[in-house]
């Protein structure tokens, strides 16, 4: 059974709905209580908490939208919140979204059937988050999908070492890994409202990123079975897992599907601009980390007139070789700016890739690390420039952008073995 609030400060809306209830979830839901403004519902879930509350979104004292706000704050995403609202209200609905209700229902249209449409998806949402139960409190109370969140960023930021950490770590939270291919698309929403100036953001601003974040996960999440991850107010990630035995092509089709509908959604209801970047398929969890930095420089590609790229299109329909001829470009990219620092994230921001990702190609296509390959191409640049007799040591690790002569002398020994003066002498004992 799942224990229901009901709150509405109409006693012919309470009667309505004790009767829909009764005639069709006698089985499944027990109605605790009813109260007739949000105070009295809050001082009910504070003493007695249910699995669902039905609210309506403009009450006295306390409102159905501050309740619901106040109870996520405290609780998490239980109790699962169906809010009733007028057609008037489309704005505070809209709120309610961001506060992560589970549906809301305009009151002149409410039946049986759009009833127990709200009541289903409350209890999908009860029955998902329930597990968290038995987790350890924290001091956050953080709820099992924030802490699944969690995981998730610290999997993309490539902060999980092992593939039996992230198992372990996700078995705790029930999150299965237990399919054999993925794909992250990563998102990006846009919206000609001003911002208040710097990285502040005015609340109609962040009422549309907040909703339009949330109609995507519903559109989305209905296509194929994925993992939707918020990462901030204008960026979400959606990792997509299926079985090797459904063609890639295939699956990029279905994937490709998902992200025109929630596009075509967003940009009627809140003219906000959606842009994708969709990763290659990995075949272990560990390897989320790439396909989601692959999405990330596919997004930055993306524009209005084509808001869906595929990072193989950008590197090559053949992703092997297309990958070959990025590490290519990058390493004539470093022979070419020897006189330079070269740092990781420099080098990246030229390619439109994130550090970490080219971190990780480099290594994977080339079997040696992106600052082990520059510094052996700057040793090897001034082996030349000292042979030729017309340079001083330091003026050699200035032209080759090292900070200081000591540091040019301790990076020569550590790739060649000799020190810059005893590599001189060598040669000329020859």
């Amino acid at each position: 059974m799942y224990r229901l609030l009901i709150v509405d400060d109409e006693p012919l809306v309470q009667i309505g709905l004790k009767t829909m209830l009764a005639k069709d979830h006698t089985d499944t839901i027990e109605i605790i209580g009813t109260a007739s403004n949000g105070q009295e519902a809050w001082d009910i879930i504070s003493q007695n908490p249910p699995d669902i509350v039905i609210a309506d979104i403009r009450m006295p004292v306390m409102t159905g939208l501050e309740l619901l706000s106040k109870s996520h704050n405290k609780y998490g995403s239980v109790p699962a919140f169906i809010m009733l609202t007028a057609y008037e209200e489309f704005e505070m609905a809209r709120q309610a979204i961001v506060y992560d209700a589970v549906d809301y229902l305009v009151k002149i249209e409410l039946n049986p059937n759009t009833l127990s449409a709200a009541i289903t998806k409350a209890i999908q949402r009860v029955d998902k988050v329930k597990p968290a139960a038995e987790l350890p409190k924290t001091s956050s109370n953080s709820s099992l999908e924030d802490l699944r969140q969690k995981l998730m960023l610290k999997l993309f930021n490539h902060q999980v070492l092992s593939q039996e950490a992230l198992l372990s770590e996700a078995a705790k939270l029930n999150l299965s890994f237990d399919f054999n291919r993925y794909i992250v698309v990563f998102c990006e929403i846009s919206s000609d409202v001003p911002a208040s100036g710097g990285d502040s953001f005015t609340s109609e601003a962040l009422d549309i990123y907040s909703s339009s974040i949330s109609m995507a996960k519903e559109i989305i999440s209905r296509h194929a079975p994925c993992q939707i991850v918020s990462i901030d107010l204008q960026h979400f990630a959606v990792v997509f897992s299926f079985t090797e035995d459904k063609p890639v092509a295939g699956t990029m089709d279905l994937i490709t599907e998902a992200l025109e509908n929630a596009r075509t959604m967003i940009t009627s209801y809140f003219k906000a601009t959606l842009t994708f970047g969709i990763g290659s398929a990995v075949s272990t969890p560990i390897d989320i980390p790439v396909s989601f930095d692959e999405a990330k420089t596919a997004q930055q590609q993306a524009d209005n007139t084509n808001p869906i790229r595929l990072f193989s299109h950008i590197v090559g329909s053949n992703r092997r070789s297309g990958k070959d001829k990025l590490i290519t470009a990058i390493q004539e990219y470093i022979d070419d700016n020897l006189n330079g620092k070269l740092q990781l994230n420099e080098v990246a921001e030229v390619f439109g890739l994130s550090p970490a990702y080219l971190s990780v190609l480099f290594k994977r296509n080339t079997e040696t690390g992106f600052s082990e390959y520059v510094y052996t191409k700057k040793i090897d640049r001034a082996k030349e420039m000292l042979l030729s007799g017309d340079m001083k040591i330091y003026e050699v690790a200035d032209a080759l952008g090292f900070e200081s002569a000591y540091y040019f002398s301790k990076v020569f020994k550590k790739v060649d073995g000799h020190s810059p003066r005893e590599y001189i002498q060598s040669k000329s004992d020859m």
